[in-house]
């Protein structure tokens, strides 16, 4: 399968929710809440398909790392601190529980909101090293891919806005979480700056 071939099948294929993915190896897209896909990876680890790498690390990683779903949906209700905002005090006013709760929160929106398409490179398609080709296939891939397509590429990438109504929805789904997203989101606003 071809770098376009396989770009095309990431952009048309239907994205699959995040607990579904199979634990295979290859190439993925990651999917905003607004079906837009924002990045574009690789399984780079024997330990790491795509369940894994992203079902799980993408998801509840670390903000401000390579944890792409994780760092994109670090605002509003569903922030915690994190090293990528550096203000002291905002680390000191944040309430431990809170910031556990506002990321259950976060984690939740991305599964129910969020998606991936995958192409699956079997191992007998590569002479060499199958991870470093699949790193390779992921350099043409991007190489082919529109900026769009790419937005959550480097690892310091500004957080989105905060869909509020989706966010309002899930949490009269789960109302034991309002309480510490809404302290959450006050301190978002007052040591990061965003409204």
């Amino acid at each position: 399968m071809t770098s376009l071939e396989i770009l095309e099948k990431l952009r048309t294929s239907e994205p699959q929710p995040l607990t579904d993915l199979p634990e295979k190896f290859g190439i993925y897209a990651l999917w905003d809440h607004e079906k837009k896909i924002r990045y574009i990876g690789c399984t780079p680890k024997a330990t790491e398909g795509f369940r894994t790498r992203v079902g799980s690390k993408h998801v509840t990683g670390s903000e401000g790392r390579s944890h792409k779903f994780s760092q994109a949906y670090c605002m509003g209700r569903m922030w915690r601190y994190c090293k990528k905002f550096d203000p002291a005090a905002a680390l000191i006013a944040q309430d431990s529980n809170d910031a556990k709760l506002a990321k259950k929160l976060r984690t939740l929106f991305i599964r129910k909101h969020c998606g991936a398409t995958f192409v699956e490179i079997p191992a007998d398609e590569c002479a060499g090293n199958y991870f470093s080709f699949l790193t390779s296939l992921e350099s043409e891939v991007l190489a082919l891919s529109p900026s769009s397509m790419r937005l959550w590429e480097r690892i310091g990438f500004s957080s989105l806005k905060e869909p509020v109504r989706l966010v309002d929805e899930l949490l009269e789904e789960h109302p034991w979480l309002k309480d510490a997203a809404e302290r959450q989101a006050l301190i978002y606003r007052k040591y990061v700056g965003h409204k």
